[in-house]
């Protein structure tokens, strides 16, 4: 019995010790990693919470909308436009992948759907947009300002805004007079504030043949003519419509039964647009004369060259194509005379040869074009001018006249009101003092035959 009383003693001190130990431990925190330390006093940065917005369309929209209402104070539309681009440059969204709602926003207060309606299932609208506002340019101007701003901080959103611009211009015909009227300022205003967006990306848009020929597209365009001419130069929109590849197809944009170019030219000077309207005829002309030079040089430069006869049967059925002047056909034809004579290391005596000797050969060719005092008198003009732009044919001119008054192509009067006060102003003095001589014979001439 002693021996097992002294075994439970044993086993509760065992127990006892055990506990001990146990109690000891538990003192200490079970992890050993080291606390940082820390300052009394500072303010440790931590990051802000971006606030999460769903990754779809349509929340996106009722975000730029729910911000845009947010930062407006009601002051002005100048004000809130602004209150807007900084409170969208500071949102955390998803501008991206939603560039292109984000302008179908400013234009037309959410998102565009099929035939430019508002997608139905969003919450939000925004109500000052460009489809909202007046039909002027005062009041579409801010817009652009406020493009102008966000495309300057983020580049990539020029891209959405084109494509919103493509897809206005493709939804034509789902708007009214007002609202094309609004959509051809705002595309005025796109090219005028330089944004970045290009020009041949919204044009290709508008051929459209079924919008074309519905004449939506004409309005439309009339309208942007007006307002970029308004405040922007006439070599501006040529430049432009020259990079937008369209510079030499205005009247496609025309529904075709107004394609004529008479009718086309007579619609843009009904709609004050006169100067454009003239530099789009000049530049037919233009087109149809490098043509007819192209021919004549052609012709002329043949090896062996065409006779005076079939170069004749070309420049008239060139001018009946074209409907060019005569002033113009004798003009191109100088000069595609003088592009098949070879100047080069020639003296004054060899160059004077070479070119009589060609004036006598395609003689017909000017006298069939010399019709009357105006036409001969350009023809002076025109060799007067190549002649003084080229030292080589300064001394030439005289001969030359010489040439045509025999030739019977430039007659006596004609040539009198030239040196009288027809002359052209370059190198006047020098021409008008060289041919004195031939003028004094022909005076002399003249008295005798009285």
């Amino acid at each position: 019995q002693l021996q097992l009383h002294l075994s439970y003693i044993l086993q509760f001190a065992i127990r006892q010790q055990a506990l001990a130990l146990v109690t000891a431990h538990s003192c200490f925190p079970m992890s050993t990693k080291e606390e940082k330390p820390t300052l009394a006093g500072v303010n440790v940065k931590t990051r802000k919470r971006n606030i999460v917005i769903p990754e779809d369309p349509g929340s996106f929209a009722d975000a730029v909308v729910t911000l845009c209402q947010d930062a407006a104070d009601g002051v002005s539309l100048e004000a809130d436009l602004e209150a807007a681009a900084k409170a969208l440059d500071g949102a955390e969204l998803e501008y991206s992948r939603y560039g292109d709602i984000l302008f179908q926003v400013f234009f037309a207060g959410g998102r565009l759907g099929t035939g430019a309606q508002l997608a139905a299932e969003d919450k939000m609208r925004l109500s000052t947009n460009i489809l909202a506002c007046e039909a002027n340019r005062d009041s579409i101007s801010p817009y652009f300002k406020l493009f102008q701003t966000l495309t300057r901080r983020r580049p990539f959103l020029i891209r959405g805004l084109e494509n919103t611009l493509v897809k206005l211009m493709l939804s034509l015909e789902f708007f009214d007079e007002v609202g094309r009227k609004k959509l051809g300022i705002a595309l005025a205003l796109t090219f005028s504030w330089k944004i970045g967006v290009v020009p041949s990306n919204i044009f290709a848009a508008l051929l459209n043949d079924r919008l074309v020929a519905k004449g939506t597209v004409l309005e439309v365009l009339t309208v942007f003519f007006q307002e970029f001419l308004a405040k922007d130069s006439l070599e501006d929109l040529v430049s432009m419509l020259v990079k937008a590849n369209i510079a030499n197809r205005l009247v496609d944009f025309a529904p075709p039964t107004k394609r004529v170019p008479a009718e086309f030219h007579q619609l843009l000077r009904n709609a004050g647009l006169g100067a454009l309207a003239d530099w789009d005829v000049q530049r037919e002309t233009d087109v149809r004369v490098n043509e007819l030079q192209e021919a004549l040089t052609e012709a002329i430069t043949a090896d062996p060259p065409l006779s005076v006869g079939e170069v004749l049967s070309i420049a008239k059925a060139k001018k009946g194509e074209s409907n060019l002047p005569d002033t113009e056909v004798l003009r191109v034809s100088w000069l595609a005379l003088m592009k098949a004579i070879n100047l080069t290391g020639k003296n004054q005596q060899q160059i004077t040869q070479a070119l009589l000797q060609k004036l006598k050969t395609y003689g017909k060719l000017f006298a069939a074009f010399a019709s009357n005092g105006k036409a001969e008198l350009a023809l002076l003009n025109t060799i007067q001018v190549f002649c003084y732009e080229d030292t080589r044919m300064l001394k030439c001119f005289t001969d030359i006249v010489k040439l045509l008054y025999n030739a019977e192509i430039v007659g006596e009067d004609t040539i009198q009101h030239w040196f009288k006060k027809g002359s052209h102003p370059k190198g006047r003095a020098v021409f008008v003092k060289d041919i004195e001589p031939f003028i004094k014979w022909l005076e002399e001439a003249e008295e005798e035959d009285d």
